[in-house]
């Protein structure tokens, strides 16, 4: 599962846990870390250390409250945290430990998938595996 700062990630992670618990299966909760500000989209753009250490700080907190609800789920768990291009990690992450499902969420509008947001829309397209897209 893939969770970010976004109010829909607690609804994927809703429906990841209970799959999991459904399917007694493990689930590692994936969250990474931007090492580039959103803006900075096509030139080459360094971020500095205090931007950088602040995301840190959040990405720490995130997952300290996911790893709070996963323990009370009871199922078997691992977060995962990760730097660089979400899209891009979470892509290498599907294909390095053989994922065989990822929940991913959508923007918070219901449609077409014109409202996924880019990483979910790129694993969607790109993942090797199945991809189920919380609404």
């Amino acid at each position: 599962v893939c969770v970010d700062h976004s109010i829909m990630s607690a609804k994927v992670l809703e429906r990841a846990l209970y799959l999991a618990n459904v399917f007694c299966i493990k689930t590692y909760i994936v969250h990474v870390q931007p090492t580039k500000p959103p803006y900075a989209t096509t030139q080459p753009f360094a971020m500095e250390d205090t931007y950088h250490q602040y995301l840190h700080e959040l990405s720490r907190d995130l997952l300290g409250a996911v790893k709070k609800r996963a323990e009370l789920a009871g199922t078997e768990f691992e977060v995962i945290l990760l730097e660089g291009d979400p899209a891009e990690k979470i892509l290498d992450f599907i294909r390095d430990y053989e994922i065989d499902l990822v929940v991913v969420g959508s923007k918070e509008k219901v449609g077409s998938a014109k409202n996924l947001g880019s990483v979910s829309a790129r694993i969607a397209t790109e993942a090797k595996c199945s991809v189920l897209i919380e609404r």
